[in-house]
């Protein structure tokens, strides 16, 4: 399953769109769970609300993230202690990853 959202960007008069690949939708949930295992459904409701937009944000303004020497057509952009890994669309992103920061992430990309 594929989630999306979209939201009319003011100053560019055009829909701007994130769109989530299913290996971090997968990267969402285990952060969730993770995150209500250790403080609780407050925290980690708290943190997704943050996580989502923080992709839309990508989404209106995709060039503010960092390129990834790895993997060229991919920006990075943190929200600590994770790394939310992007590709630009015309359409707006595709959050491809979302992995904590300490993670040897080179192996998951």
């Amino acid at each position: 399953m594929m989630i999306f959202l979209v939201t009319l960007n003011e100053k560019q008069q055009s829909v701007a769109i994130y769109k989530i690949s299913p290996t971090a939708e997968q990267d969402l949930i285990g952060i969730y769970i993770r995150g209500f295992r250790e403080w609780g459904d407050k925290k980690a409701d708290d943190f997704q609300i943050q996580l989502i937009s923080s992709f839309q944000m990508l989404a209106d303004n995709p060039d503010m993230g960092r390129a990834v020497a790895v993997r060229p057509q991919l920006q990075r952009h943190e929200l600590n202690p994770y790394v939310i890994f992007y590709r630009k669309f015309s359409y707006g992103v595709r959050v491809a990853r979302v992995l904590y920061k300490n993670r040897a992430m080179e192996k998951y990309l």
